[in-house]
């Protein structure tokens, strides 16, 4: 079925652009990111903090031990200073380190054997020794690190994972409908799942000290970098540039800035005050470490928003809510829809009516409107509002499913292949899940996926009003909620085209699916 749907042109287009836009969502941190990929670097400030600390948390953690303070207190302090010295034996050369470890070795044995002059002198002589490493002029070693790796969630990886062997699959031309393809997709499922576990494990990079703040360590210049590899775009999806707030796309004549932060030219060029002659003022860019130049027609291409956030980053990371939500909502809605269809069509009698009357309920009650009161009243400590879109939408929107296959099943289980295998001693659940189901896979297939643009626009209007995921975190829907005004029009532009890209694409693969499965347009 799908290789008759993808004989046709349009068919193979608008898959390919699926492929694409889903590509990009899933590695989107790879592509958009204030992380880079690779960090060789002396973290100087982080060294130099770590030095003025030092002796104050030596001298609380020496007083707790005179004064017997309770354990808990004691472990904080140590840990505290276990901190410290970790970011001084990062950066300091092997041969100066030992200092660090005698200290550490003097402060346990003090709050394991308590406190005594002779104990207290030798901490404080170690303690001594590590402060004239600090202000001596010692040579820092630089650390390799992965700050992006170290962002990574294990979520993350496994979709990445996941997703690549199913390109690789798709790529080499590998049959999914098969046995055999079963098994492969099964395997990839266990690899995904070992990624992620294992990364889950131990997937904390080596010189992690450096992945919080490597941007603006490296703009303000107290991180010192040997080898630095960033991402094509170099910006966060949360990354504000409050001085481009509502910046329009740089390509344009009218986004150029001067170097005092003003426009040359537009509507927002600044004009002096006809009595005054005052000129408001305004912020100069700050060009971060890494991104392009304050004009360059590459620093922000489709423009920014309120908070001068850059709109294509936050487009693609947008591009996994909107995405996740029609494919997560479409996949659940048709494990319910086609489960309670099943059940209904097969066994009849009281089953049937109870789903029968169910769905007549359910389709009573506005479901926009439903889906709106659901996520206002799910409170977000007890469910993430990206899970409860995905669940409200797939719970009222189960119901065309479950007539579709109810009808499906009440058509082909009085057909001799159901009667054989009911003869033949097979249970219900096999007959229904072995049989029935995957004969009338055609039409559940194409009905998801009309169900995945579906549950992409309702994604996008809920968000769109305010009921979706939270800032920062952008979506579609919301980044078209930034701003209501037809001065900021690539704000309106851009997001709506993704949105309608992807609902047009998805429907022409629906179509073609539609026009396989029906015999009379084979004819």
């Amino acid at each position: 079925m799908v290789r008759r749907a993808l004989r046709r042109r349009p068919v193979r287009w608008a898959m390919r652009v699926i492929l694409a836009l889903v590509s990009l969502a899933v590695y989107a941190p790879w592509l958009a990111n204030d992380q880079p990929y690779l960090l060789q670097a002396v973290d100087r400030g982080a060294f130099e903090r770590a030095c003025g600390g030092l002796d104050t948390v030596l001298q609380e953690l020496t007083d707790a031990v005179e004064e017997g303070a309770e354990p808990d207190r004691l472990l904080g302090e140590q840990r505290a200073l276990a901190l410290r010295l970790e970011v001084l034996r990062t950066y300091l050369p092997r041969t100066r380190r030992s200092a660090l470890d005698r200290l550490e070795a003097g402060v346990e044995r003090l709050i394991e054997a308590g406190a005594s002059g002779e104990r207290l002198a030798s901490v404080r002589a170690e303690a001594d020794q590590v402060r004239a490493l600090c202000a001596g002029e010692v040579p820092l070693e630089s650390t390799l690190s992965f700050p992006l790796l170290a962002s990574l969630t294990a979520g993350e990886v496994f979709f990445m994972v996941l997703w690549g062997c199913l390109l690789w699959f798709l790529w080499r031309g590998i049959p999914m409908a098969s046995r055999s393809g079963w098994a492969r997709l099964a395997w990839t499922l266990l690899i995904a799942l070992g990624a992620a576990g294992v990364w889950r494990a131990w997937g904390a990079t080596p010189g992690a000290l450096l992945a919080a703040q490597a941007k603006e360590g490296l703009s303000r210049q107290t991180i010192e970098a040997e080898r630095v590899w960033f991402p094509p775009l170099r910006l966060g999806y949360a990354e504000t540039h409050l001085s481009e707030s509502f910046r329009p796309p740089t390509w344009t004549s009218v986004s150029r800035i001067d170097e005092a932060g003003h426009y040359e030219s537009g509507p927002r060029r600044p004009v002096p005050d006809p009595v005054t002659g005052f000129v408001r003022g305004a912020r100069p860019i700050d060009v971060r470490y890494g991104e392009p130049g304050r004009n360059s027609p590459w620093r922000h291409p489709l423009g920014t928003d309120e908070l001068g956030r850059d709109l294509l980053v936050r487009l693609l990371w947008g591009a996994r809510v909107s995405l996740a939500v029609g494919f997560f909502s479409s996949l659940l809605l048709v494990v319910l829809g086609a489960s309670l269809g099943a059940a209904a069509g097969y066994f009849g009698g009281a089953v049937d009516l109870c789903v029968s009357r169910s769905i007549e309920v359910v389709q009573s009650i506005p479901a926009f409107f439903l889906i709106l009161a659901a996520v206002a009243l799910i409170p977000e400590s007890s469910l993430h509002p990206l899970f409860a879109i995905v669940l409200v939408i797939a719970l009222v929107r189960w119901t065309g499913m479950a007539r579709l296959v109810r009808a499906e099943v009440l058509k082909l289980k009085h057909q001799d292949f159901v009667l054989a295998a009911r003869s033949s001693g097979y249970s219900s659940a096999r007959v229904v899940f072995v049989h029935l189901l995957p004969n009338a896979l055609g039409p559940v297939l194409v009905a998801a996926t009309f169900a995945v643009a579906a549950g992409i626009l309702l994604e996008s209007g809920v968000s769109f009003l305010g009921f979706g995921v939270k800032h920062p975190f952008p979506s579609w829907g919301s980044l078209i909620n930034e701003s209501r005004s037809l001065d900021h029009w690539w704000i309106q532009l851009f997001p709506g085209a993704c949105i309608f890209l992807t609902v047009l694409c998805t429907n022409i693969v629906g179509e073609g699916l539609r026009d396989a499965v029906d015999p009379r347009r084979q004819v």
